[in-house]
């Protein structure tokens, strides 16, 4: 076996079995393999989550407090690596509810499974429309639960397709509430349940039943409106600021390449909430960026505007969030995390993160068009390499300060530093 080499049967070897191939193999440290964790608990579940599995990452958690969302209260609780994300979710949650508070509303739950075809004969479209009561029979078994929460198909769709090699394909859309699901298991059952019916009644030969992940149908909205005033900062005043954060956004809708950036800052936020909750951080994500190219070009998913002193802000992007399913209600975290925000149902949930997304860009853009975002970036940073450099307790705020005052961020510096701050003591 040559070095780094795992064993044959190293996905059938019990979690415990893999670490210590992977350690053998690797030649990891015990200090390097309890990086995956040590929890006996966390290490089953991830066996049970995933496979070959053999351990877990442990991602901060902060709880950015205090957003006001039609009126109720919420602490967010997020989960990132990235430094000022928290920080600024609170900033700016803590701007917008002083000052009302965001407004939200979310559409029903309602999310999509496909059924592609090849080879469906002209006229396909309406036999397969016309055949509904036959595909609403063929999936009710599989929908019966769901049905009983509320959920269920609502409608069919059926569109011809020609792909750039010339392939005709017909599409059939399966739109089906979800309820408090995000869907991706009931929503790949329904396709297959259905594709039989569906290849009669067409005429044609199924390649592939899927989910569709765009969620465009099920999306959630944020708004507020905040005195110009409220906006100042750091020598600008809130006119300026306000005056600049339009501007800004405007040219993130025009320029894709900006937009790119300005939506990813959005979804620092949006995702944090996604993994902290369980929830589908690639499916949320994808959504948004297939969202934000609705158009024809991609662009900003926030709007700002200016009103009689007053600077509106709104968000509109696709919030695929389940509550019940997945890792939502299995991972402890995740479970502590729903119960942090008073364990909402999905929409809820949907409603909660594009209040905390219009929040993120909104404190994003006003950090950017004034005194900019290194200066508290690099804030977080001295922190980091000041425990990276060996402070810790009240040592690591006092080299981080002095990191942040040299203007020199690096490890030699922190140490040299903390050495400082230890002769100070003594």
């Amino acid at each position: 076996m040559s070095s780094h080499s795992l064993p044959a049967r190293f996905r059938k070897l019990t979690v415990g079995g893999r670490r210590d191939a992977l350690r053998e193999a690797c030649g990891l440290t015990e200090q390097q393999l309890a990086g995956f964790g040590t929890d006996p608990d966390m290490l089953e579940r991830a066996d049970v989550m995933v496979e070959y599995a053999v351990g877990y990452v442990a991602v901060p958690i902060g709880v950015a407090p205090g957003f006001v969302i039609d009126g109720e209260t919420r602490n967010i609780p997020l989960a990132t690596e990235e430094p000022s994300v928290v920080a600024a979710a609170a900033f700016a949650g803590s701007l917008v509810s002083r000052e009302g508070g965001f407004t939200t509303r979310a559409s029903e739950p309602l999310m999509t499974a496909q059924v592609y075809l090849r080879n469906a004969p002209a006229g396909a479209e309406g036999r397969v429309l016309a055949g509904e009561q036959r595909i609403r029979s063929a999936v009710a078994a599989v929908l019966a639960r769901m049905e009983s929460r509320g959920g269920g198909l609502r409608r069919i769709e059926a569109t011809r397709l020609t792909g750039t090699d010339g392939v005709n394909h017909l599409r059939v859309h399966l739109h089906v509430d979800v309820r408090d699901a995000m869907g991706a298991n009931i929503l790949n059952s329904v396709a297959e349940s259905a594709r039989p019916v569906i290849e009669e009644l067409s005429g044609g030969e199924a390649v592939m039943c899927i989910l569709s992940n765009a969620a465009a149908d099920r999306t959630a909205e944020a708004r507020f409106s905040i005195p110009v005033a409220a906006l100042s900062r750091r020598g600008f005043t809130g006119e300026q600021v306000a005056a600049r954060v339009v501007e800004a956004a405007a040219i993130a809708d025009t320029d894709p390449d900006r937009a790119v950036t300005h939506n990813k800052g959005i979804m620092n936020g949006v995702s944090a909430l996604a993994l902290a909750t369980g929830n589908d951080t690639r499916a949320i994500e994808s959504a948004a960026h297939r969202f934000a190219v609705r158009e024809g070009r991609y662009g900003s998913l926030t709007r700002f505007a200016l009103d009689s002193g007053r600077l509106e802000g709104r968000i509109e992007l696709p919030a695929p969030f389940g509550t019940v399913g997945g890792a939502a209600d299995f991972h402890p975290a995740a479970k502590s995390a729903l119960a942090v925000l008073g364990n909402p149902d999905a929409q809820t949930l949907g409603r909660i993160a594009a209040s905390l997304g219009l929040a993120q860009n909104l404190a994003a853009l006003s950090a950017l068009v004034s005194e900019g975002i290194q200066q508290g970036h690099m804030r977080l940073h001295a922190r980091r390499l000041a425990f990276d450099a060996g402070a810790r307790g009240e040592e690591i705020a006092a080299v981080a300060a002095r990191l942040h005052d040299s203007g020199l961020f690096d490890r030699d510096q922190a140490e040299a530093l903390l050495r400082e701050v230890r002769d100070d003591v003594r």
